[in-house]
């Protein structure tokens, strides 16, 4: 279950793992929803894209743009204030985060990747993309799932494509999705494990 937490100027959803303990240290899985990432589109994305097995064991973190600025245009700056409020307020590791985000919130999640790649270890994208961003050596340790709906416009698809072959020979793990019948914004039904799976399936990816 999610709770309201203020971090700084603005409001994130939390979800903390069961036997959190302050004596110990936590990977933080953040999910950043698409649009404008109002509370209404932050809960769709939390119960739909974020809702995964795999990161029980994280600190979950779905921020709302409370602020009135969206998160794919946080400069450096902000980005490392946020991070920094995040290990200020629970006890975190200093690596091995998970991040991932859908449309403008999978802009956001390769920016925030190109700020401190090496505090993450796991991306996801439904659907996103490099565009402007340039990967190099730093970013050799990650591991990526670049996903999109069949039927989501094609502008998407063909931008997950242009990274995938930037990202090739830059990280650790890619792999490149195309989900059947799904639109841009992805069902309440389906399952998003799905894609988050192919992280960990050494075959797969």
């Amino acid at each position: 279950m999610y709770n309201k937490v203020e971090l700084n100027d603005i409001e994130v959803l939390v979800k903390m793992p069961a036997n959190y303990s302050e004596g110990n240290s936590y990977p933080v899985f953040i999910g950043f929803s698409g649009g404008d990432q109002t509370t209404e589109t932050v809960a769709y994305s939390a119960k739909v894209y974020f809702s995964s097995s795999y990161f029980q064991d994280h600190i979950q973190i779905v921020p709302i743009n409370t602020n009135l600025k969206n998160f794919k245009d946080y400069s450096a700056q902000e980005i490392e204030i946020f991070i920094k409020a995040i290990m200020t307020l629970y006890a975190t590791t200093t690596s091995n985060w998970a991040i991932a985000g859908t449309s403008n919130g999978g802009k956001a999640t390769f920016n925030f990747v190109a700020q401190n790649p090496k505090l993450f270890k796991n991306v996801v994208t439904f659907p996103g993309g490099l565009f402007n961003i340039i990967p190099n050596e730093s970013w050799s340790h990650l591991n990526i799932v670049l996903a999109n709906g069949k039927k989501d416009g094609y502008s998407w698809i063909l931008e997950s494509k242009a990274s995938y072959e930037k990202l090739l020979d830059k990280v650790n793990k890619i792999e490149l999705m195309v989900v059947s019948g799904q639109k841009h914004i992805f069902s309440e039904d389906y399952q998003i494990d799905q894609i988050y799976s192919k992280l960990f399936e050494e075959n797969n990816i």
